[in-house]
């Protein structure tokens, strides 16, 4: 019967030890939304998922709230001072000190050092009760059609921190852009200080997913899903939609002042001579999804695709040639270097090879 008791006691015992850990672990979670990057050896051959140029300054950015910078033309990296540890997806550069960074967490990252240090602007947490009082008070609708736009966003996904962004773009005047899935899709005037809904100002009532956002030649554009592209026209202040006649995804956009090229699954490319009014599609050597696209200062173009090829065109985008990659990784991210090289991230970090 003491045998019985004692073993029951070191049970009872053994319990509270491992509920008082549990809670122990409990009381020490970080939101990773709080949590500031780690800080990484040989953080230049980490996972990357898009790299940008502020000046002569790369920075790119990727997994866990990783940023890096180089100012040697990739030979040497730095790691940044970033207060998230989520997921980054796109990182954009204005010019040569000011950056936004985006991803997971509806995460909006902004640097007005060249990306040596960042500050957050907005996350998950605050993402639906914005939509909330945007459509219950601001909108500028009647109260039955901002209903309907909120319920139909809120069905489609709960914005949160669930929820991330995929895109960003900002003007000298600080008028700025986000878009994510479901038609995710924010604006600002204030360089990031605040942001509203823009589902209104849109073509997009299905709410597709915008997966890029871009300007090429002074015109702005958003890729997405079913092969669409989103123009904005500066007469009417909205994302007017085109169509490519292709019904994949399309991944982002690149091009000169003579051509945009829009890209995305399978290697399909399409090409528009009109400001992205109308496309054609392009004959693809690329054999899987295209993931990013830059124009180099001559004006030719590059693109790189998840399964480790680059291509480079010499004529606008009618035609690419393969490049030869001798390190190959998922690339998603590509820029342009002096002495005819380029920079390409991807899920092994980042490469620096010719491109010629």
């Amino acid at each position: 019967m003491l045998g019985f008791i004692s073993n029951t006691l070191r049970t009872l015992m053994l319990g509270v030890i491992l509920l008082s850990h549990a809670a122990a672990q409990a009381n020490t979670f970080v939101d990773p939304l709080d949590q500031p990057a780690t800080a990484l050896n040989r953080a230049d051959q980490q996972p990357l998922r898009d790299i940008a140029k502020a000046g002569k300054r790369l920075v790119a950015a990727g997994s866990n709230g990783l940023i890096i910078f180089s100012d040697d033309q990739g030979q040497s990296w730095k790691q940044a001072q970033v207060p998230v540890s989520v997921d980054l997806n796109a990182v954009f550069f204005l010019d040569d000190t000011q950056g936004w960074a985006v991803g997971h967490g509806a995460v909006i990252l902004y640097s007005s050092d060249a990306g040596t240090t960042w500050t957050k602007q907005l996350d998950g947490r605050v993402l639906e009760p914005l939509f909330i009082d945007y459509f219950s008070h601001h909108s500028g609708l009647n109260e039955e059609r901002a209903q309907s736009y909120l319920s139909a966003i809120l069905a489609m996904t709960r914005p949160g921190p669930g929820q991330f962004f995929m895109g960003v773009w900002f003007d000298k005047a600080g008028n700025g852009f986000v878009v994510g899935p479901f038609g995710l899709l924010l604006g600002s005037r204030d360089g990031g200080q605040s942001w509203q809904p823009w589902n209104t100002q849109i073509d997009n009532n299905d709410l597709l997913h915008l997966t890029a956002i871009r300007e090429v030649g002074g015109t702005l554009l958003i890729t997405g899903e079913r092969g669409r592209v989103w123009r904005f026209d500066n007469g009417t202040k909205r994302f007017e939609s085109s169509e490519t006649g292709y019904q994949g995804t399309l991944f982002g956009i690149t091009g000169t002042p003579g051509g945009l090229l829009a890209f995305g699954l399978r290697g399909h490319v399409f090409r528009s001579a009109d400001a992205g009014r109308n496309w054609i599609e392009e004959r693809s050597v690329f054999s899987a999804g295209i993931t990013a696209g830059t124009a180099l200062d001559d004006q030719r173009l590059v693109l790189v695709s998840q399964s480790a090829q680059a291509g480079l065109s010499r004529d606008g985008g009618l035609s690419f040639n393969l490049l030869d990659v001798k390190q190959p990784s998922l690339f998603t991210g590509v820029a342009g270097l002096t002495g005819e090289r380029i920079a390409l991230v991807g899920l092994n970090g980042v490469t620096i090879m010719a491109a010629k």
